[in-house]
């Protein structure tokens, strides 16, 4: 079962990371950021998060590739998954989404709207398994 505040963002970039993890706890979430897709797969696994934000380019293993994995996973497939990208094709936008990609959003986004987005996906989540 997935953990109810907990949010993991990857994102190649150690200053961005930063400030998604500051403004997220600073609204009640529990963060865990990773600068790498592969060492954040085995942490998705273990603690099942409640939504994915991941970059798209990134080095070793980009993140279409690791919705591909998350999706392609039973046990993970139903967990969201946030593509934040700088990418604003829609060749981009439509090979995320059929990777399995809940949605699209575009760098730069305000942190506000950004907060308010992952808070509306938990709370639609909260209630399709609540009934």
């Amino acid at each position: 079962m997935a953990k109810q505040r907990l949010i993991v963002i990857i994102d190649d970039e150690e200053d961005l990371l930063d400030l998604y993890e500051y403004n997220f706890i600073k609204h009640g979430f529990e963060v865990a950021t990773f600068n790498r897709a592969n060492k954040a797969l085995q942490y998705i696994k273990e603690e099942m998060p409640m939504v994915i934000l991941c970059d798209w380019m990134m080095p070793e293993m980009d993140g279409l590739e690791l919705c591909r994995k998350i999706k392609s996973d039973i046990e993970l497939a139903e967990i969201p998954f946030l593509m934040v990208t700088c990418r604003t094709d829609k060749n981009s936008i439509k090979q995320a989404l059929a990777s399995g990609a809940t949605d699209f959003i575009t760098k730069p986004i305000g942190m506000a709207q950004l907060i308010q987005h992952v808070s509306a996906i938990i709370t639609q989540g909260t209630n399709t398994m609540t009934g």
